[in-house]
């Protein structure tokens, strides 16, 4: 590892302020970009260099200053507006800003945060290799994005799916509680722990794993009436109740072999009955 390898994070969010203080910690040289002037000040007493910028679909609205003149990105900028139809546009649109700006700058590789959104409603386990067939606008914005990065940066890209997110505020117990009757208990859960996904990160970067598409998730599927009421207990809240119908599709699982591949990373969290609170 290069103790001064520049490592930028444009998404400072839910995943990207925990896996920048994760990266610090190893000996990364952090800069940390975000919308707000107040979050940046807050994020900069952590000894990360701090920028303030918004991207938006025809350029990018704020000071830059260098952030671009690093050696690795990790974009984690989400789509946004799930039910508004002008993100799978919109969105792609911003990120060739980013792209544009990344040549400009000294970018040399990428991390990017997809979802396993991109694979959309299938009723089967699914690999890298399934079809594509989003079913919302961002999971639509995602397979254009993931299509641009790579034109982009090739064989210096490592591009994560990422199942549902669960950790810190995000517990999927309060997702459900209380509600009877539920459709829809007999369909899987694909989820991965916050936990897992900076682990993920970090192995990528210190063993140099570029050039991979991988499904970040756990390795178990239980079903909605069997995951969402251990939840639920989990946090001292009622338990949801569902509709069990066995005939019915039960829905995609996400298969993870491939993310066991990468040197120095092993699920931490493979079981989401097993995810802590």
């Amino acid at each position: 590892m290069q103790e001064q390898t520049r490592i930028a994070l444009l998404g400072a969010g839910w995943l990207g302020e925990p896996l920048a203080a994760l990266l610090q910690n190893t000996g990364y040289q952090i800069k940390a970009a975000t919308t707000s002037e107040e979050k940046a000040k807050r994020l900069s007493q952590s000894g990360w260099e701090t920028y303030t910028f918004r991207v938006e679909a025809d350029h990018i609205d704020g000071d830059v200053g260098d952030f671009f003149q690093s050696d690795i990105l990790i974009l984690s900028l989400p789509p946004g507006g799930r039910r508004n139809p002008a993100v799978a546009d919109t969105y792609p649109a911003k990120i060739e800003q980013v792209i544009r700006a990344c040549q400009d700058g000294s970018i040399r590789q990428v991390i990017f945060t997809s979802s396993t959104g991109v694979y959309g409603a299938q009723n089967k386990w699914v690999d890298e290799d399934a079809a594509l067939l989003p079913n919302t606008a961002s999971g639509t914005a995602l397979v254009k994005v993931e299509a641009l990065l790579r034109d982009a940066f090739a064989e210096q890209l490592t591009i994560l799916r990422l199942a549902g997110l669960v950790g810190g505020e995000r517990q999927p117990g309060r997702w459900f509680s209380g509600r009877d009757q539920l459709a829809g208990g007999q369909q899987y859960v694909n989820l991965v722990h916050r936990q897992d996904v900076m682990a993920i990160c970090q192995a990528i970067i210190q063993s140099g794993y570029w050039g991979h598409t991988l499904n970040v998730c756990a390795d178990e599927h239980p079903t909605k009436a069997e995951f969402y009421p251990s939840a639920a207990q989990k946090l001292g809240l009622p338990a949801p109740s569902f509709i069990t119908e066995p005939s019915a599709e039960s829905g995609k699982r996400i298969t993870n072999e491939r993310s066991k591949l990468v040197p120095g990373f092993a699920y931490q969290y493979p079981d989401p009955v097993g995810f802590p609170v």
